[in-house]
């Protein structure tokens, strides 16, 4: 028997561990990058917007519904609304402060447009805003809720 390992042995002694290594970092980074392919989780979220009405108080209180927009999607949806409305549906309601709080899903639009009308049905104040949110938690790709957005709208 030599007593210096053959040159097989040299590389069986070197090579099988960098080649085990290397496998094995290729299975971690796998399993951590996939990680970030998993499917998100079901939106468990609702946002929402408040809408304030600001003017005199008779202007203000002369107020009996109001609809809210969202590109060609409006809630309620006028004009058959205005007479009979309570002032609660399950997307925009009315507040026990006077103010209106629409609930906008999990992927809040970019603009809202609220009309405000009396009890006869007549536009008091019209408005569109943009809206700029703000993410408070989740991330970026599966989403996560933001924090409300006041708006104010002058009854003339």
């Amino acid at each position: 028997m030599p007593a210096v390992p053959s040159t097989r042995r040299r590389v069986e002694l070197v090579l099988v561990p960098l080649v085990a290594a290397f496998c094995m970092a290729v299975v971690i980074g796998t399993i951590v990058l996939n990680r970030e392919g998993s499917p998100c989780p079901s939106p468990s979220w609702d946002n929402h917007v408040s809408l304030s009405l600001s003017g005199s108080v008779a202007d203000a209180a002369h107020a009996s519904a109001v609809t809210a927009c969202t590109g060609a999607e409006c809630v309620p949806a006028p004009p058959a609304f205005v007479m009979e409305s309570t002032g609660n549906t399950s997307v925009l309601s009315h507040q026990l402060d006077g103010s209106w709080l629409m609930t906008v899903g999990a992927q809040p639009p970019s603009a809202v447009s609220f009309r405000v009308y009396d009890h006869s049905g007549n536009v008091l104040a019209a408005q569109t805003t943009a809206l700029n949110w703000t993410r408070v938690s989740g991330d970026e790709r599966c989403g996560g809720r933001m924090a409300g957005i006041n708006v104010v709208l002058a009854v003339p």
